[in-house]
């Protein structure tokens, strides 16, 4: 499995759930528009605002980028693409002639054949559930020290429920029989797309997202996955674990954002 394919699987499926949901008043410019092998994606109010897998196919060009940007600003939202690091140097120029800027973080694409290599912490309990709400509070729980300020918590709120409606399976992490760890997976064809991975902080180095990991793609099995992915910030602890399990890093992505 190539990177590529992985964030034409990612965009794929976020196009078709916000398509396909349910809309009312306050999520009525949520959509997706198709853009050169991927897509512009908007979920009002989350963090899930940004071009996914464009320029995957071929070069971008200029009516390109200017599809994304009517796209987000229809919405009053910046022109922002989330791209690897070789088409970014590849369309450089024609991304500095419209203004666009790297915004500085980095994250990696990890990727990894079932089943895994790495063997799951014996200690670290998980199960598959499925209230939404209970595992979204837990979920918020471990994210709340990556948040500053009231309009970034109710960003990660609104995010961490979308993130659970989006999903194949929610799985929930135990240790000692108190759950402290939640995350995510979806199934996009033979791709599980493991998302949303979050881990209290008085639980974090005790093997919880190992086991996350390992619980997702059991469940990915299953349902005949024969590969899995994730995206997470370059060098930190959550692709260290990644890669004790098995998985290798393909590529790096970057989110570029148009000066408004």
């Amino acid at each position: 499995m190539t990177s590529v394919s992985v964030e034409r699987a990612e965009a794929a499926f976020w196009a078709s759930f916000l398509r396909n949901r349910n809309l009312d008043v306050t999520t009525v410019d949520d959509g997706a528009v198709s853009v050169a092998g991927g897509y512009a994606v908007y979920a009002t109010g989350t963090f899930l605002q940004y071009a996914i897998g464009a320029g995957t196919t071929r070069s971008l060009r200029a009516d390109d980028l200017a599809i994304v940007e009517e796209f987000y600003a229809e919405r009053g939202a910046p022109s922002r693409l989330e791209l690897t690091d070789a088409a970014i140097a590849r369309d450089r120029a024609l991304l500095d002639a419209r203004g666009y800027a790297d915004d500085g973080l980095t994250l990696a694409v990890l990727e990894a054949p079932l089943p895994l290599a790495g063997e799951p912490s014996t200690a670290v309990g998980t199960r598959v559930v499925g209230d939404r709400r209970a595992w979204s509070a837990l979920s918020l729980r471990a994210f709340a020290d990556t948040v500053a300020g009231d309009d970034a918590a109710e960003t990660l709120r609104r995010s961490t429920l979308l993130s659970a409606a989006a999903a194949s399976a929610l799985v929930v992490a135990t240790l000692d029989g108190v759950d402290v760890g939640a995350a995510a997976v979806r199934l996009v064809d033979d791709v599980a797309l493991l998302y949303a991975a979050a881990v209290l902080p008085e639980a974090r180095g005790h093997g919880v997202h190992g086991a996350l990991l390992a619980a997702r793609t059991a469940f990915a099995r299953t349902r005949g996955a024969t590969r899995a992915a994730l995206k997470t910030a370059a060098g930190e602890p959550a692709e260290r674990s990644a890669l004790r399990h098995g998985f290798a890093r393909t590529a790096l992505l970057r989110h570029v954002t148009r000066a408004r």
